[in-house]
């Protein structure tokens, strides 16, 4: 069974998925930023310890060097010799390298540690302090690290070469780097979270203003669902839901003139089927109450029923034709033998009438692609109402001209009135001579539904009905 999934509004989702993808990527920003500053402190350390135990290893001091030490600052921080040319110069932490000799037991031997008050004795001596606590052993350890509270000191060992027992330490204070690296780190979160909150703020403003469009369409389709087909008026500045508005308006124009004409076709519908049926009713009555000959009545009731018959009928056909019914058997076909066995069908009908069907059909064939019985239906009604107001002469034409196929079907009958002109093909609009008004209506619809259109031009000389279809792939 499918689970159903928990909807969310729009603004939510992209706001949880822009502040997501925001933190993780400030997150990121400052684990690198840590990782290659935490890289660089322990590269530069570890660079200069070894460069000072080197030194040591091939100029180990002695008891009077240890009295007077070479070249140094007043704190015991090791310098450069004036002399030493090829020596290259120490980065800016050189100076903060300092040695110390201590015995096995952390007993500072080097330099000897007086009670002035200077920081520089307290700051080796809290090393000291913080290395033998850290229970390491002197002879297994050369390089490390040592943390304490804020301070941060890298280490080298190695053994003193003048006095079993005891070890030269090497160690740089780089605690004003961390604590530097600290605060930046703070400075770093407060401005990731400043930012996170206006870039949040902002894609909130930004998704509300899309998001309030998009409700008040929402609105509007709601509307339009409930038979409301009043269009909007509201201006968007986004492109999209300015199409979006343009294209829901346009469907609202159709949605209603479709309801209007549905309107329209129901009440005809019900005129045009109470007539017939009260006819029935009325010749029954008689009949059974014997004021009306049964067989004056009989004949009445047949002709009644065989024109209600034809126009269910046609309601019905043209119901399929507006869902677009599924059950159209198209194939490639010569359209002039359609109309040319349809026209045959009325042979008796105009041979009552003395009426002559002339054909203008080109020599090769008009192959089209369509379901014979929709052009076989509208051909027929065209041809019938041809055969009503024809006085002597028919004329069909069939001929592919400029990539199109034309179909003509003129009769020499009386001109259609100015009045009459623009309404035959309206639903049960029925001009001089009209039966039900919907015959022309279901040959537009069948042109139509094959992409093509329908004219009439009609004048004393005759009426003429053109049908124009595109020519079509024939392949398919």
């Amino acid at each position: 069974m499918r689970m159903k999934t928990s909807k969310k509004s729009l603004k939510i989702r992209l706001l949880t998925t822009v502040t997501l993808l925001l933190a993780a990527i400030f997150t990121l920003i400052y684990l690198v930023f840590n990782f290659f500053f935490t890289q660089y402190i322990e590269t530069a350390a570890t660079s200069l310890l070894s460069e000072a135990r080197q030194d040591y290893i091939e100029r180990p001091f002695d008891e009077d060097k240890k009295l007077e030490p070479e070249p140094a600052a007043s704190d015991g921080t090791l310098v450069d010799e004036p002399g030493d040319k090829n020596k290259e110069p120490h980065t800016a932490f050189a100076s903060s390298v300092k040695k110390t000799i201590i015995s096995e037991d952390f007993e500072i031997l080097f330099p000897q540690i007086q009670d002035t008050g200077f920081s520089d004795d307290d700051s080796l001596t809290n090393f000291v302090s913080g290395l033998e606590s850290s229970d390491i052993t002197l002879a297994l350890t050369a390089d490390g690290k040592l943390e304490l509270e804020d301070n941060l000191y890298y280490y080298s060992i190695a053994p003193n070469a003048e006095k079993e027992g005891t070890y030269a330490v090497f160690f740089l204070n780089m605690s004003d780097l961390f604590v530097f690296e600290q605060n930046l780190n703070q400075i770093l979160l407060i401005i990731m979270v400043i930012g996170l909150v206006t870039i949040a703020t902002i894609t909130y403003l930004l998704v509300s203003r899309i998001t309030k469009p998009l409700q008040t369409l929402a609105l509007f389709a709601k509307e339009i669902g409930e038979g409301n087909y009043q269009t909007i008026d509201e201006e968007f500045v986004d492109l999209e839901l300015h199409e979006l508005k343009t294209t829901m308006n346009e469907t609202t124009k159709k949605l209603k003139l479709y309801d209007a004409d549905q309107r329209t076709f129901f009440q005809n519908a019900s005129h045009e089927l109470r007539t017939p049926l009260q006819i029935i009713k009325t010749n029954a009555e008689g009949i059974e109450i014997g004021i009306i000959d049964d067989k004056k009545g009989a004949i009445a009731i047949k002709n009644e029923t065989d024109k209600l018959g034809t126009l269910v009928e046609d309601i019905l056909y043209l119901s399929r034709l507006e869902t677009r019914s599924a059950d159209r058997l198209t194939a490639t076909n010569d359209i002039r033998e359609t109309l040319a066995y349809t026209v045959e069908r009325y042979a008796s009908v105009s041979d009552q009438k003395n009426l002559q069907v002339l054909f203008d059909f080109q020599k090769d064939p008009v192959l089209f692609h369509y379901d014979e019985r929709d052009f076989e239906r509208a051909f027929q009604n065209l041809i019938s109402n041809a055969l009503r107001y024809a006085k002597g002469i028919i004329r069909l034409g069939c001929k592919e001209i400029d990539n199109r196929i034309m179909i003509t079907i003129y009769n020499d009958g009386e001109p259609i009135s100015k009045t009459d002109l623009p309404h035959i093909f309206d639903r049960f609009y029925k001009g001089n001579k009209g039966v039900h008004g919907i015959g022309l209506s279901i040959v537009q619809s069948i042109v139509q539904t094959y992409g093509g259109r329908i004219e009439v031009m009609s004048s004393a000389k005759g009426t003429t009905f053109t049908i124009i279809l595109p020519q079509q792939n024939t392949s398919n």
